[in-house]
């Protein structure tokens, strides 16, 4: 089911991307050790310039480093060195955001996701000399080149990546930052900036899909940078214009060859459509959107309202995400609706649709009441999640967000959850942006700065300028797609929270 009007406003936003080249910085060396991030560094060895002044045989390889990752195509400027082509020149290349892809690169690969998502090409050129320029995007800092085969000797004249993005220019870091807050600021732009294309994608490498829950973080990330408000509003139509036949938004959208809607759904994903919205309005005042996509946000809610009633007799919400981490997700589930159902009844008031407004806001207290009566352990103090009365991170920071614990007590919580080593942990930036935004929210600016510099500081002390879907630090190869860490998207900008922490007003300031 296709709605065409939203369609129609999504096509009427498309911009054109900013271009810009970029040249390699160092020839390095791929090094395994165990003591680096996932048991590969890259080593500097020299200067590109002079380094590629030599002619290339048949076998040999080299690895250029651009400096910091970016999207986009690659050009090459070959020829023979003895002008007699009478072979076409063969090459391997490989496009790598960490040092793992091209470290590991002869290894059977293990990933449960589709292997045609590691970024490598056998180039055939039949005519010398020639400029050459990959008809592909990738996502890269490092290119492995490898000469195959060459009739002669191969010249490298010139080797450059055309970066592409919504936005180019990162902003200068605020008066107030550190120099560790200064590149933790960095990154992040940068994650952003990667994946601010035609949409907004969750990563560059891959699966660069519009997904509803990262656009929500990303935007947040945007209203304190870019402020590209023209590229999110695209998104949104998007979103809404491939609803399911029961009305559910999808949690993601492809956008090429043309735009179409996916399969799946993530309920949470849905509920927190309605804090997307909002956040809009407050950021652009672009009311019309809003009276727009009302009956849209509504609907989510209407869809599992039996399902969320259902979570204190057994039941809850179907297809919930949360975070990737193997956990019990009722208590969660529960939580992202009942923080989103605020939203929206933030925005019935807005529109003044007061008797909305009015029944969302008994749906609330009725829903805090019961989470705490039947959710929450006295005796553990601590909220409990399922049949086996599961502890996780994800219950407690969605109880904080969701506003079933406040003030004193919400700090309390998380006090006592910071010290029960039981409880399930989060295993990426995604649950980790709403741990930060539990503590803004409990008033908690000082653990909210330590758990920033702590958990995405350590992603900056592994070697990374942007930041990746999945972080445990004591676990570097971890992957949810099978047993291969290369199928990981290293730049991921659902991990771009950083930035929106540091440039943002925290509630205890």
């Amino acid at each position: 089911m296709e709605n065409s009007f939203f369609l129609t406003c999504a096509k009427q936003r498309n911009s054109a991307l900013k271009h810009w080249r970029v040249r390699p910085v160092a020839v390095v060396k791929c090094v395994h050790d165990d003591a680096a991030w996932q048991g590969w560094q890259m080593r500097t060895v020299s200067r590109p310039a002079e380094f590629l002044k030599r002619p290339f045989r048949n076998g040999e390889r080299f690895i250029l480093d651009f400096g910091e990752e970016f999207v986009g195509q690659l050009s090459l400027r070959l020829r023979s060195s003895e002008n007699f082509n009478d072979s076409p020149v063969r090459l391997k290349l490989i496009f790598a955001e960490s040092p793992v892809e091209i470290g590991e690169r002869n290894r059977r690969y293990q990933g449960s996701l589709s292997r045609a998502w590691i970024q490598e090409e056998i180039v055939t050129l039949d005519d010398m000399p020639q400029l050459y320029k990959l008809p592909r995007v990738y996502a890269m800092r490092y290119l492995y080149f490898e000469v195959i085969a060459t009739p002669g000797k191969l010249c490298v004249e010139e080797i450059f990546f055309t970066a592409q993005s919504a936005v180019r220019d990162l902003l200068p870091p605020l008066e107030q930052f550190d120099a560790d807050e200064i590149q933790l600021d960095r990154a992040a732009q940068r994650t952003l900036r990667n994946c601010m294309q035609e949409v907004v994608m969750d990563g560059p490498k891959r699966d660069r899909r519009l997904w509803l829950g990262d656009l929500r973080l990303e935007a947040q990330v945007n209203a304190v940078t870019f402020r590209n408000f023209n590229l999110f509003e695209r998104c949104i139509y998007l979103l809404a214009a491939f609803p399911h036949a029961n009305g559910q938004i999808p949690a993601c959208i492809f956008d090429k060859p043309h735009p179409y809607g996916c399969r799946c759904v993530l309920s949470d994903y849905s509920f927190l459509f309605s804090d997307l919205l909002l956040l809009h309005y407050q950021e652009t005042g672009n009311r019309k959107l809003l009276e727009e996509m009302y009956p849209l946000a509504k609907k989510q809610f209407d869809l599992f309202r039996a399902d969320c009633r259902n979570t204190f007799s057994g039941g809850g919400i179907p297809k919930t995400f949360i975070d990737w981490c193997n956990f019990d997700r009722t208590v969660a589930g529960a939580g992202t609706y009942l923080f989103s159902l605020r939203k929206l009844a933030a925005i019935a008031a807005i529109l003044g649709q007061h008797s909305d407004r009015k029944a969302f806001e008994r749906e609330v207290a009725e829903l805090v009441s019961a989470l705490r009566a039947h959710t929450f352990d006295p005796g553990k103090k601590l909220f409990v999640s399922g049949p086996k009365r599961e502890i996780s991170w994800a219950s407690q920071i969605w109880m904080v967000l969701a506003e079933t614990v406040t003030g004193d007590e919400a700090k309390e919580l998380l006090a006592r959850l910071e010290e029960t080593p039981e409880a399930i942990s989060p295993v990426t930036p995604y649950l980790h942006h709403h741990l930060l935004a539990a503590y803004d929210l409990a008033g908690e600016p000082e653990k909210l700065r330590r758990h920033l510099r702590n958990y995405w500081g350590k992603m900056i002390q592994a070697g990374m300028n942007v930041f990746p879907e999945v972080f445990v630090p004591d676990n570097p190869r971890l992957t949810p797609y099978g047993n291969d860490p290369r199928i990981n998207s290293a730049c991921h900008a659902w991990s771009c929270a950083p930035a929106y922490f540091l440039r943002k007003k925290q509630s205890g300031q």
